[in-house]
């Protein structure tokens, strides 16, 4: 038996209610206040990016989505610079956040890595990557449709959770890593039903990390 203080117990448990409802936690005002210190060391850039590209809503949105799927945020400089250039293509705090998490690549590999720095997932089988693809689309495929019925896409969340937590990794579910393209789509499917697993698309993951496919949904 391994033996914890009480007090232990207690903050560890609070230090995760705080990282589930971080995004909600997270205020206008206090973002105002990180981007004001910012500009202190950062002045250029804040100025390009905030207001004159982004307002600071939008920025607002994007942390919060950042948070929401416990990406850390404490980097603002990289986000900062990412959304600076990805703020001439698009405006839309979804599309935005996406540039964000690739350019935080290290940093959501380090939060998925084994101890050999390996990053072990659950991979997409082809069969259901094709379906997915035909449903995300705007026009969805025959293909789709059959398999991607009520109850089948209910049978495959089941099963997607059951891999998860059968191959978790020190109390955690195994990363779903997706196609870049799917990414959206795929975190818009299974939130409602399994919002604590983490999707990351294969363009967050830097080159020299290992992938290890740990289960097949299919």
């Amino acid at each position: 038996y391994v033996v914890v203080e009480p007090t232990t117990v207690v903050a560890t448990h609070l230090i995760e209610v705080l990282k589930a409802n971080a995004a909600e936690l997270l205020g206008r005002q206090d973002v105002q206040e990180m981007v004001e210190t910012l500009k202190k060391s950062h002045p250029a850039l804040v100025e390009e990016v905030v207001p004159n590209k982004l307002s600071l809503g939008t920025l607002h949105r994007v942390l919060q989505r950042l948070l929401r799927e416990r990406v850390p945020i404490r980097d603002l400089v990289t986000i900062l610079e990412a959304l600076g250039d990805a703020a001439d293509t698009t405006k839309d705090p979804e599309h935005l956040c996406e540039f964000a998490r690739r350019a935080l690549a290290n940093v959501i590999a380090r939060l998925h890595a084994d101890p050999t720095g390996a990053v072990r997932g659950i991979t997409i089988g082809p069969r259901l990557e094709q379906a997915l693809t035909g449903l995300f689309s705007p026009r969805a495929g025959q293909q789709a449709m059959g398999l991607l019925t009520p109850d089948g896409l209910a049978a495959l969340l089941r099963d997607l959770n059951e891999q998860a937590m059968a191959h978790s990794y020190d109390g955690r579910p195994l990363p779903l890593i997706v196609p870049p393209s799917l990414r959206i789509g795929v975190r818009r499917l299974i939130e409602p039903v399994l919002p604590a697993l983490p999707v990351v698309s294969l363009a967050e993951l830097p080159p020299q990390v290992t992938l290890q496919s740990a289960a097949l949904w299919e």
